[in-house]
C-alpha cells in the first residue's frame, strides 16, 4: 500500500482528507522517503507554505507533492521548490470530499508521471479529476467566492436576511448550499483570503472584499 503524509495549517481539512484516504492508502506518522505522496495544505499564509516545502523538501526528494493552492499559485510554489517537477497544485478546502470532482494544477515544471500520479490518486477515490490553469481561485471556488461576496453585498444593503438569500439561491439556482451557508461551510477565512488574492492579482473591483465579509472575517478571528 503507497504511503500518504498530510501536513500543514488546516487541522480540519487534514483529518478529512485523511478519511477520504484511508482505505485505499497507508497514512504516515512521519516524512521520511518512503512516503509516495506528500499533501501540503495550507491554502492562504505564504510564510507558513514556503516554510513547509522547504521541510518537504528535506525531508524526501521523491514523493509527489499534492498541494492546497486556492490563494498561491502552484508556479509561485514550484519556484521555491528543490524539485518543482513533483509539485501538482490542487484545489482543496474543507468539504471537498463531498463534492464528485477534484481540480489540479500543473505547472511547466510538473512532470507528466507525477501529475498522472495524482489524478490517479484521486480516481481512486471516486473523483473526477479536471486539469485547470493555475490561476488565483482555480474555478469552482474563484466563482463561489464572488457569489458569496455578491451576497454579503446584498445583505449589507439590507435587501433581505441571511435565510432568505440562501434559501432564493439554493430554489432559484439549484445550488446544494446558499452562498452565506457556503461561506460558513468552507470557512469565511478562506473565502476572504481568495478574494484579496484576486483583488491583488487581477486589480479587478468585482474582486474587492464586500466590508461586512471583511467584518464578519475580522469576527472570526476572536
Amino acid at each position: 500500500m503507497e504511503k500518504v503524509f498530510l501536513i500543514g495549517d488546516n487541522e480540519s481539512l487534514m483529518s478529512e482528507l485523511s478519511e477520504t484516504l484511508k482505505s485505499d492508502y497507508e497514512i504516515a506518522d512521519e516524512l521520511d522517503e518512503s512516503v509516495d505522496f506528500i499533501f501540503e495544505l495550507t491554502n492562504f499564509n505564504k510564510e507558513i507554505k514556503f516554510n513547509i516545502l522547504n521541510f518537504i523538501d528535506e525531508k524526501n526528494s521523491k514523493g509527489v507533492i499534492i498541494s492546497s493552492s486556492l490563494c498561491i499559485t502552484p508556479l509561485e510554489q514550484s519556484v521555491n521548490c528543490k524539485f518543482p517537477e513533483r509539485l501538482v497544485g490542487a484545489g482543496l478546502y474543507p468539504t471537498f470530499s463531498k463534492v464528485k470532482g477534484i481540480e489540479l494544477s500543473e505547472t511547466t515544471y510538473t512532470s507528466a508521471e507525477n501529475s498522472a500520479k495524482a489524478k490517479s490518486l484521486f480516481e481512486k477515490t471516486g473523483k473526477e479529476v479536471f486539469f485547470v490553469k493555475g490561476r488565483t481561485g482555480l474555478i469552482s471556488m474563484r466563482i463561489i467566492s464572488l457569489i458569496i461576496n455578491e451576497a454579503y453585498l446584498v445583505l449589507q444593503e439590507g435587501t433581505s436576511d441571511r435565510k432568505d438569500i440562501d434559501t432564493a439561491m439554493k430554489l432559484g439556482t439549484n445550488y446544494p448550499y446558499g452562498p452565506i451557508e457556503w461561506s460558513e461551510r468552507v470557512g469565511i477565512e478562506l473565502i476572504y483570503h481568495i478574494l484579496k488574492a484576486m483583488f491583488e492579482e487581477f486589480g479587478d473591483d468585482r474582486y474587492r472584499i464586500t466590508p461586512l465579509l471583511k467584518e464578519t472575517y475580522l469576527e472570526s478571528l476572536k
